[in-house]
């Protein structure tokens, strides 16, 4: 082995201006977050030379593509001014020199991300945006190296990032501790990781656990991959690359939305009619609402495709542009506030869920790749577990609203039992479960959507039961109740949530019997008189008994399989 570190007073080499920004720079600066001491570490392939300065800084703010190439260098203050110490690490087959600075404390609200559950469930306010856009989605960790004017390093990264630097599981090197001396077997700056170091690890950061769900569940076909770490993008409008090339295989649509009369008359608005602040509703009334967010609105796009390993993909663009928009603008605009990705293996059950920074991360003609090192925080929030908690029995969700997107033979873009290839119905058994869950629970990444789900599985909810499971969670206060023509059930978080109110979106067609009701898919005969007095009511009835107090009498539950 050789010590190959040059001595602090080398002239620095010339440097190339690609090298200079970025996880690949040519220092090797590199920023970990260290939970134990609450304290950011920049690490260096060498010393500081005597007319060069760090300078570093946390802050809440706005990460994007641009971002990083953009960070005004000068404007960060200056490191700690504490002695760096060393640690000796393996680059290829030769021993070098790193060395660690210290940087400043991060507060603990840094930690935590910005959306509640009423993001999540978009019931989103004016003042909520307000803030969103004075401090910005992200927590935000920046470093430099200068040389009086000159620039010789840049990074920029989110702190969720930088945690996970401080894991050896995730990256590929022992953390550089202070006269730890630790020796890894890997680059500490161009590290690459596998399914067999990563599984069972917390995860903080979108980019490596993207990374992992590629692993397990294979290439996202939307991106196709350029190089490691880098992808193409995804055009969620145009269904094509940010590059504007075609994707093999790709089922992709815009959702249709309109109203009708009792008769079936076509009494779809020319303009929109409801344009509240921050509401993504075009219409008043519609025949299709989407019943999550509760509104009307033209426009979003979904798009699914199969990759080699038999993992469906499906990407959803909703809530597009402003609620000042006119109609054309939103049925053409690239800009979504709600971008949505689930990844889902129907044979191992292992699924991962991709949520955007809601009204932030909204470029939906230049979608990213949430393992893309350098343009994922364009795009993406930090990992989500069951979002919402509405997705615990099984990966893909259906109503009338997102079945209205249709392939080329008719079929919903979104997988679909009974209607696609490795989804049949009354599959109870179906595995499923959330790429690296347990971990993520254990550790309370993000939120506690990360708990294993359980399923209603009552003599009572047969009627339902016999053709797909019904999961605990948010999701059995809703979908149920909704699929039937009922009110859900209010949420009791203290923060405020769903009234459990749709009815008031429907128009004279949507109101109707046949309408509301869309469980089961086939009425057989029943009618609005008939209805109170079948299996179904009666199950659904029960099922609401459970998701009111799921301790009640006769509630019988059971763990998803998967796990």
């Amino acid at each position: 082995m050789f010590n190959c570190a040059p001595e602090a007073s080398e002239e620095p080499p010339s440097i190339d201006s690609a090298a200079i920004t970025g996880t690949k720079n040519h220092m090797g600066l590199r920023l970990v977050y260290d939970k134990e001491t609450s304290r950011v570490r920049a690490t260096l392939r060498r010393p500081l030379a005597e007319d060069e300065k760090l300078r570093l800084q946390v802050r809440r703010g706005r990460l994007s593509a641009q971002s990083q190439q953009e960070l005004d260098c000068m404007a960060l203050p200056e490191a700690p001014a504490e002695p760096p110490s060393t640690a000796n690490i393996v680059v290829g087959f030769l021993t070098e020199l790193a060395t660690v600075y210290l940087g400043p404390f991060v507060d603990p609200s840094l930690l935590a991300t910005v959306y509640d559950e009423r993001w999540i469930m978009q019931h989103v306010t004016p003042k909520m945006l307000e803030e969103l856009t004075t401090r910005g989605a992200d927590s935000i960790v920046e470093a430099c190296v200068v040389a009086g004017d000159e620039v010789r390093a840049r990074v920029q990264t989110s702190i969720a990032y930088a945690w996970d630097q401080s894991d050896p599981s995730l990256v590929g090197h022992s953390l550089l501790a202070a006269g730890g001396g630790n020796i890894a077997s890997n680059n500490p700056i161009e590290a690459t990781n596998h399914a067999n170091t990563m599984i069972g690890r917390p995860i903080r950061s979108m980019e490596k656990y993207a990374e992992l769900c590629v692993d397990e569940l294979g290439e996202i076909p939307f991106f196709p991959k350029l190089a490691d770490g880098s992808y193409d993008t995804f055009d969620c409008r145009d269904f094509t690359t940010g590059s504007g090339l075609p994707i093999e295989g790709l089922e992709a649509a815009m959702i249709p939305q309109s109203q009708h009369d009792a008769s079936g008359n076509d009494t779809t608005p020319a303009e929109c009619d409801d344009t509240a602040p921050g509401s993504a509703n075009c219409w008043k009334t519609c025949d299709h609402p989407d019943w999550r967010s509760q509104t009307c609105e033209p426009g979003p796009t979904v798009a699914s495709a199969r990759n080699a390993r038999g993992t469906h993909w499906t990407l959803l663009c909703r809530s597009p542009g402003d609620s000042t928009d006119s109609l054309a603008s939103r049925k053409a605009t690239k800009v979504f506030n709600d971008i949505a990705m689930i990844g889902h293996n129907p044979k191992t059950g292992k699924t991962c869920f991709f949520q955007n920074k809601l009204h932030e991360g909204k470029d939906g003609g230049h979608v990213t790749h949430p393992a893309d090192v350098e343009r994922a925080r364009e795009i993406w929030d930090n990992p989500k577990g069951y979002c919402g908690s509405c997705h615990s029995a099984d990966a893909f969700i259906h109503s009338p609203w997102i079945d209205q997107a249709k392939r080329s033979d008719g079929t919903p873009i979104v997988p679909m039992m009974g209607k696609h290839h490795d989804f049949e119905v009354s599959w109870l058994s179906s595995p499923y479960s959330i790429v690296n869950r347990e971990a993520m629970s254990n550790a309370r990444v993000g939120d506690t959507d990360w708990a294993k789900p359980k399923q209603l599985v009552s003599a009572e909810a047969a009627a339902c039961l016999s053709c797909h499971r019904i999961g605990d969670g948010d999701g059995i206060k809703r979908f149920p109740m909704w699929s039937v023509g009922e009110e859900g059930i209010a949420s009791t978080q203290s923060f405020g949530n769903s009234d459990g109110t749709i009815a008031h979106r429907y128009s004279a067609l949507g109101a109707k019997f046949e309408s509301t009701h869309w469980m089961p898919p086939r009425l057989d005969g029943l009618t609005e008189a008939t209805f109170p007095l079948s299996d179904y009511a009666k199950a659904v009835a029960h099922i609401k008994k459970c998701a009111t107090n799921e301790d009640a009498h006769g509630c019988v539950w059971a763990d998803v399989p998967g796990e």
